[in-house]
């Protein structure tokens, strides 16, 4: 069963590592300035992609993520075939 399911994840496209995206250097200055932004940036860029991508390749209808730090999201199909995707990201001063 274990390796029906390896051959699964090599088999689906949308499950691959893509390209890290490069800051610019505004981004970059902000986030120095404020890590609580850049916290953010990170839980919304993992939601918006490999969770995204995780959720679309399997044709989940709902999935719901927590990192134990009061970050979560909550994914979910539409009627229409889309998805919607709610998250929050909590952050201490």
């Amino acid at each position: 069963m274990d390796e029906m399911l390896k051959e699964q994840v090599d088999q689906t496209p949308e499950m691959q590592e893509q390209p890290a995206q490069v800051q610019t250097q505004e981004t970059a200055l902000e986030e120095a300035d404020n890590p609580a932004v850049a916290k953010r940036r990170k839980w919304s860029a993992f939601v918006e992609g490999p969770a995204a991508d995780f959720f679309t390749g399997y044709k989940l209808e709902k999935m719901t993520i927590d990192d134990g730090s009061g970050n979560k999201a909550k994914f979910s199909r539409t009627k229409d075939g889309g998805i919607k995707v709610e998250y929050t990201s909590a952050v201490l001063l």
